[in-house]
């Protein structure tokens, strides 16, 4: 009875498994992102070695049920080859040769067989196929399982061809011929995955239909089966490197989970908070504050290479060589930069107009008392810090008013329009004072020989309110 409710319930769970993987054939063929059996190795091919267990009348009717007692060494060997149809379902081919041994034991078969040493033994050779069912593989609690348990049932053929022999006298009692039947293979077992290979425990029960296995037939007896306790070592093989069996195909809706949270992270997400997603933005290492353009990227007004924010001379001219802050190089050091240098040799030292070109101080020789201008100073918004990468401008008007002691320069404050009128008023004194004060402080120049004036917001050099080329000091000589 318990027997064929083992089998009622198998033959459920592998039509069930089947109807499922009919149903689904569109969603395994890799639609909707669900995986697909090209995608996974299906083949594996494994070994088996174990115990051979004889279930016949030999030794069902043993008063002292010595056979148990002394269960002699009967091997099995078998070599099997399985493809999976799905993650939990494989058919699978197989061969066996095993030995059937019984006694040992003295019985007394009514009137077939008078008292002896019973002794039984038959080589078996059989062939099976079977569907495996695999238990495990799909887990929504451990994305990814190595321990399966599986059950098969199939059908199969078994060849025997046994000898029954009192072992007292060596007399051979009963020979029962080469005969093929047929048979159920049913079994139950588990697994463990070592990469490739996997190796596990099964036990194997063959469900016969005859009581002539060991050439005695008893009425109303049960038929003679048989089974194997086995060792098996299976190998999957295939290009994937991934075996369908070893696969959870929930994997994939776990996967998908986790790429669509990091998606939305991303999209949600803004590390250098410059007003660009993570997912669109280039660089996610903008200081804080920088402009940007669409790709998160700093700004470069003048394409030199150097964004704004660490731009020197935002507004160098196009193809211009620039220093490492986007400075345009001077190489006479006249303070006009090389593309608008007329005179690239300049004496050092020597005043120079906008043009680079030098401009002689001394009247007796026809020099030009008309007002030059030396480069500007730039400023941070609502600023009257001298940066550090305007100090070097501030140096050559140092260097011109050192060379020429009559020298006397206005340092004239502007601004953008961001503010108030007279709010940048005053904010232009204040950066003309603070270029004044470092002239003195730094390079000792007498400050009765600078000048400063505010010119707040009536000067722009830009048309747009807010460009940085609003915010400077320029420098012009005076009389």
């Amino acid at each position: 009875m318990k027997r064929n409710l083992l089998l009622t319930i198998c033959s459920f769970l592998f039509l069930g498994q089947s109807l499922f993987a009919q149903t689904t054939g569109g969603a395994s063929s890799g639609k909707y992102g669900l995986p697909s059996p090209k995608d996974y190795d299906k083949w594996s091919m494994g070994i088996s070695f174990g115990q051979t267990l004889f279930l016949g009348d030999v030794l069902k009717d043993s008063k002292n049920n010595e056979a148990f007692k002394k269960l002699p060494f009967a091997p099995n060997f078998g070599l099997q080859v399985t493809r999976q149809l799905s993650h939990s379902i494989g058919l699978r081919a197989s061969g066996s040769y095993a030995m059937f041994k019984a006694g040992p034991s003295k019985e007394k078969y009514d009137n077939q067989l008078p008292s002896a040493v019973i002794n039984y033994e038959s080589p078996v050779y059989e062939g099976v196929l079977d569907g495996v069912y695999t238990f495990g593989n799909i887990s929504h609690l451990k994305r990814n399982k190595k321990f399966h348990f599986y059950v098969s049932l199939g059908i199969g053929f078994f060849n025997f061809d046994g000898e029954l022999r009192d072992d007292s006298t060596d007399v051979l009692l009963k020979k029962t011929g080469s005969v093929t039947e047929l048979m159920l293979p049913v079994s139950l077992g588990f697994k463990y995955q070592i990469k490739k290979f996997d190796i596990g425990l099964s036990y194997d029960f063959r469900k016969t239909f005859t009581d002539k296995v060991d050439g005695i037939r008893k009425e109303l007896s049960e038929y003679d089966n048989y089974s194997f306790i086995r060792l098996n070592v299976n190998y999957s093989f295939g290009k994937k490197n991934k075996s369908m069996e070893w696969i959870n195909p929930m994997e994939v809706v776990y996967n998908d989970i986790a790429d669509l949270k990091d998606k939305v992270d991303i999209l949600s997400g803004d590390k250098d908070k410059d007003g660009v997603s993570d997912m669109f933005d280039k660089d996610n290492a903008t200081a804080e504050g920088t402009k940007v353009y669409g790709d998160g990227t700093s700004i470069d007004t003048d394409g030199d290479g150097i964004s704004d924010s660490k731009d020197g001379d935002p507004f160098s001219l196009k193809g211009a060589k620039v220093d490492a802050n986007g400075v345009e190089i001077d190489t006479d050091g006249d303070g006009v930069a090389d593309s608008r240098d007329l005179e690239p040799n300049t004496e050092k030292g020597k005043l120079v107009n906008f043009q680079g070109m030098t401009i002689e101080m001394d009247p007796s020789k026809g020099a030009s008392t008309s007002v030059s201008f030396l480069p500007s100073v730039f400023f941070d918004t609502n600023s009257s810090t001298v940066k550090q990468v305007f100090k070097d401008r501030i140096l050559v008007v140092a260097r011109a008013l050192k060379t020429n002691p009559d020298l006397k320069i206005m340092i004239s404050g502007n601004t953008d329009v961001t503010a108030a009128e007279p709010f940048n008023e005053k904010l232009g004194l204040k950066r003309a004072e603070a270029v004044k004060n470092h002239l003195v402080k730094v390079y000792g120049i007498d400050a009765a020989r600078l000048s400063t004036e505010t010119k707040g917001e009536k000067e722009p050099l830009a048309d747009k309110a807010n460009n940085p080329m609003n915010r400077r000091v320029d420098f012009s000589v005076v009389k």
